[in-house]
């Protein structure tokens, strides 16, 4: 399947005259800014269909939590002013609890902001993206919609970014550990690792976009990330910064009721607005980058627009 430009020489479009007005940042903030009630009303129902996947990746994080807790237990004791770990202790006791529902979460979170969560993850995208495209969109109804029509290859990727979190963290586990030049192969998998999160930028965009198979959208989704990699890696650095950064001024930066009102802040930000704000960032740029390397004569179907939404000018036309 061909829907990828890569004749760089061909000349383009060109500018649309009776499309001209504000591009890049300008009208991404302006989409934004009128949308924003709406993008809390999506950010909402998403944290509401999404408890599900919320719930199997928190349970699966426990991995990640029993790592930091085995590679750290003396950090941890101390913090409850203890010199060694104590689950007799109930101050211990509370903040092991504490430091592992705060490993679960964050693992949680990171993996929803960078890979998607599913089927909920996939129409919010699809609302997103209508938004992204200046379109129309009837939230409670085109949700629902777009959950059925990417049930399936949602639950796909879902179940396939799983598996690799746990090849991902054991690769670079078993490597790290090792003694010799093999310990060096675990930079491999970061590099593995950072080209999955960037070609996650285009997964959920181009689900909800065109009619693809599974592997062709894998493979697109790749291809368009690479082709706008100076874009995407704006993206990533943007999306770490409103998780990792936030978290880092939290706990390294501030401390006692400061750190605990930033992070309690984060906390309702992330159900409130800051969850379709990231999934906003990746939609707008993957509608731009899709807009700019999509080859003229693709050969694939666009998925069409509910019919509770405006019509299309041309349903099989791409940009």
């Amino acid at each position: 399947m061909g829907i990828f430009n890569r004749d760089y020489s061909k000349p383009g479009k060109g500018v649309d005259e009776s499309g001209a007005g504000s591009e890049g940042a300008v009208l991404f903030f302006e989409i934004y800014i009128r949308k924003f009630w709406k993008m809390i009303q999506v950010n909402l129902l998403f944290c509401l269909a999404n408890i599900p996947a919320f719930l199997i990746l928190f349970y699966l994080s426990g991995v990640f939590s029993n790592a930091v807790f085995g590679s750290f237990p003396n950090q941890i004791a101390a913090i409850a002013g203890l010199s060694a770990p104590d689950f007799n202790n109930p101050d211990f006791l509370l903040v092991y609890r504490a430091v592992d529902i705060g490993i679960r979460a964050a693992v949680t979170i990171l993996f929803i902001t960078f890979w998607g969560s599913g089927p909920a993850y996939a129409a919010m995208h699809y609302v997103l993206r209508n938004y992204s495209r200046e379109e129309h969109s009837f939230i409670l109804s085109d949700f629902w919609d777009a959950i059925k029509d990417n049930l399936r290859q949602s639950l796909a990727v879902f179940v396939i970014d799983i598996i690799f979190m746990f090849l991902f963290f054991y690769g670079i586990s078993f490597y790290g550990s090792r003694q010799g030049i093999i310990k060096y192969a675990k930079y491999l998998v970061y590099c593995l690792f950072a080209f999955y999160i960037i070609s996650h930028l285009f997964v959920y965009p181009l689900m909800v976009r065109y009619r693809l198979k599974f592997t062709q959208l894998l493979r697109n989704s790749a291809l368009f990330a690479i082709a706008s990699l100076p874009y995407s890696i704006l993206v990533v650095i943007i999306l770490a910064a409103l998780t990792l950064g936030i978290w880092y001024i939290g706990i390294f930066v501030l401390s006692g009721t400061a750190m605990t009102s930033l992070l309690a802040i984060y906390v309702i930000a992330e159900l409130v607005i800051l969850t379709s704000t990231c999934a906003f960032i990746i939609s707008y740029n993957a509608e731009r980058q899709i807009k700019r390397h999509m080859a003229e004569d693709a050969s694939v179907e666009e998925k069409a627009v509910f019919e509770k939404n405006t019509e299309p000018q041309n349903p099989r036309k791409l940009y």
